[in-house]
């Protein structure tokens, strides 16, 4: 009989944990969608998430370092920052599907320049906004000078997230120098 108990009770704790998990992530998912969020989000956060501990051994800053973006009302993108670096930070991005029970995590990896088959889960570079979640612009400067890296569009409504557009600047030393990446060089993505 004590072995039932036990088996019971331990349900009971593993559902009330999974409980307290759920509104701590609503409540982050809402603050973070305001821009309120604080360190102790960003702690609760990532016992949810999991993210790896170099992220976080790289990232000392007084903010919160998350972004929340919404999909719908079931699906958000959490941009998570490593290191905000000199001039552009680097970023782990996941998926978050809160209409189940439990959430449905997912480490989102983005292509490389050529969409080949290998894919990036660190991203350097700014989130540039956009009019909708679904595509996210990241400028990747070369040079904190701003004359010179790539400026790609992904498609992040798939599963897989696509190249859609890039532009790109390789060339540092180029004269007269070109500070706006939408005069960049496009290249054919497809």
């Amino acid at each position: 009989m004590n072995i039932y108990r036990i088996i019971i009770l331990y349900f009971l704790l593993l559902s009330n944990a999974c409980a307290n998990q759920s509104s701590d992530l609503q409540e982050i998912l809402s603050t973070g969608l305001k821009d309120n969020a604080n360190s102790t989000h960003r702690t609760k956060l990532r016992k949810i998430i999991k993210w790896p501990d170099s992220c976080e051994e790289t990232f000392s800053f007084p903010t919160a370092g998350f972004v929340i973006f919404k999909k719908d009302v079931n699906n958000y993108i959490a941009q998570i920052v490593c290191t905000y670096g000199s001039y552009q930070g680097m970023s782990l991005f996941y998926k978050i599907n809160t209409s189940g029970n439990n959430p449905i995590i997912s480490k989102i990896s983005f292509p490389t320049r050529n969409n080949s088959k290998k894919h990036l889960s660190e991203i350097w570079g700014n989130v540039l906004t956009s009019s909708t979640v679904d595509k996210f612009h990241i400028l990747n400067l070369f040079s904190g000078y701003g004359h010179c890296g790539t400026l790609t569009t992904y498609d992040l409504s798939a599963d897989i997230p696509k190249i859609i557009k890039l532009k790109t600047q390789d060339n540092c030393d180029l004269k007269p120098a070109i500070r706006d990446p939408e005069k960049w060089k496009s290249i054919n993505v497809n």
